[in-house]
């Protein structure tokens, strides 16, 4: 997601997915849109993702957030989608 304002500190985003939220992704020939996602930082842990078609509608959960940093130090914050989208049970 782009920068509004020049004071604005910019963090890439990227996406993992689970082995069962990437069974289901696949299954459904979700993995399109899920590479197209452009979450930005406000996504939470235990935020639900809700991908709508005029089929059905697939939930994803986001199970945890974790800032990676490169050896170059450049960084991005890295989303992990869980399928079925319930709450952990701890």
């Amino acid at each position: 997601m782009p920068c509004r304002r020049a004071e604005e500190i910019c963090v890439e985003t990227m996406i993992e997915l689970t082995r069962s939220a990437l069974g289901h992704a696949r299954k459904m020939g979700l993995m399109p849109r899920i590479a197209a996602l452009r979450l930005g930082e406000w996504v939470a842990k235990g935020d639900v993702l809700e991908l709508s078609s005029d089929a059905r509608s697939d939930e994803f959960i986001v199970r945890g957030r974790r800032v990676w940093i490169n050896p170059e130090g450049g960084q991005a914050l890295i989303f992990l989608l869980d399928y079925p989208a319930h709450p952990a049970l701890r």
